[in-house]
């Protein structure tokens, strides 16, 4: 092949959308060959064979897989459940979740199903089948979020409530209740929660994690955060900003590739300086003096964490992406303020293949 047409494919490559419905399609066809050619009705098929796409993108198309098979098979069986509203209503919201971070609330709610209630130590006795530790207050944030405590008005406007949380006890609500009475309904409600607990399993095994819930190197949305670390405010509030603190936890959200048109006032300088340090700018307000500026240049003394969440590129065929979550920090010199450059020497260094990733032009 000539250089020109070479350049041309590779082009080409470079401006294809892989979050187009055209290639999910794909993905979906091929699997479904995998899967002996049979319509592959539930998440959990996915995880029967090594090399299957990670359904959670076709949830992310069509905001249930069940919208994204009927779309895709034209499956009028499908199409005909998924018009009753409240089914529909109650797949996205559990749908929503996937894939979990945090294997409380899925246990949780598995537990629900078959029982009227759950209370906090029999909720501490099930997710310890899972996990080798939990906390307290970790569990009582899982009820408080399964309650939709933390919800800002458009959430609780539009998402089912599924679960009430009253005097000490979580239960099903009516419209949840009447869900789990149609067997094909429930169906459908078990396959996503077992696809998540079995997911979790697979990739966090049964380590107990802590408050800040994170897994070194694992990829996570910004709001997660809030979520990971028992924020009790509004949660959809973590958003927007490159720090973010719950209390002495701060989280620092860094998008390595700038965008080309963004104004040279939030150009922050922030880059890898070698596998061990990472250079990180402030927002332009803040300066040495200030609480937060004091929290950041003198960290450690003041009992504050530092934690790191890196993504090269803000978005990707028109998808946010998602941070990867590079462990804590200590700032070790810092310079200047409105912004504050500081430098960070991290807790792990880096593997060679993520650095390589995170810093190489393409």
């Amino acid at each position: 092949m000539d250089k020109i047409s070479q350049e041309r494919i590779l082009a080409q490559i470079d401006n294809e959308n892989f979050n187009s419905m055209k290639y999910l399609k794909e993905e979906y066809s091929e699997f479904k060959k995998l899967n002996q050619g049979r319509i592959p009705y539930l998440l959990l098929d996915y995880l029967k064979y090594d090399g299957a796409p990670d359904p959670v993108k076709f949830i992310n198309r069509e905001k249930t897989y069940l919208s994204f098979v009927a779309k895709v098979e034209k499956d009028e069986y499908l199409k005909g459940i998924l018009q009753d509203e409240a089914f529909e209503a109650t797949l996205k919201e559990l749908s929503s979740k996937l894939p979990v971070k945090r294997i409380y609330e899925f246990v949780i709610i598995r537990y629900l199903i078959d029982h009227g209630e759950i209370i906090l130590e029999v909720a501490k006795h099930q997710i310890l089948k899972m996990i080798n530790d939990v906390d307290e207050d970790s569990v009582l944030h899982a009820f408080e979020c399964l309650n939709q405590n933390y919800y800002d008005s458009g959430q609780l406007k539009n998402k089912p409530k599924l679960f009430n949380y009253m005097d000490g006890k979580l239960t099903k609500t009516q419209i949840f209740v009447e869900q789990l009475k149609n067997q094909d309904y429930r169906k459908y409600i078990e396959d996503i929660i077992t696809y998540g607990i079995f997911r979790y399993e697979k990739e966090f095994k049964s380590k107990y994690y802590g408050v800040p819930h994170f897994k070194l190197y694992e990829q996570y949305p910004m709001m997660d955060a809030a979520l990971l670390s028992n924020y009790r405010k509004i949660h959809s509030s973590f958003r927007g900003s490159g720090l973010l603190a719950n209390g002495k936890e701060y989280f620092l959200f860094i998008d390595l590739h700038k965008e080309e048109d963004v104004k040279e006032s939030i150009n922050y300088k922030d880059k890898f300086i070698n596998e061990r340090y990472f250079q990180w700018q402030s927002q332009n307000s803040t300066t040495q003096q200030s609480e937060r500026g004091q929290n950041i240049i003198h960290n450690k003394s003041r009992g504050v964490n530092l934690h790191l969440f890196v993504r090269k590129y803000r978005e990707i065929d028109g998808k946010n992406e998602p941070f990867i979550y590079i462990g804590k920090g200590d700032t070790v010199q810092y310079e200047g303020e409105k912004p504050i450059t500081v430098k960070i020497m991290l807790e792990h260094e880096i593997p060679a293949t993520l650095y390589t990733e995170f810093t190489k032009k393409v």
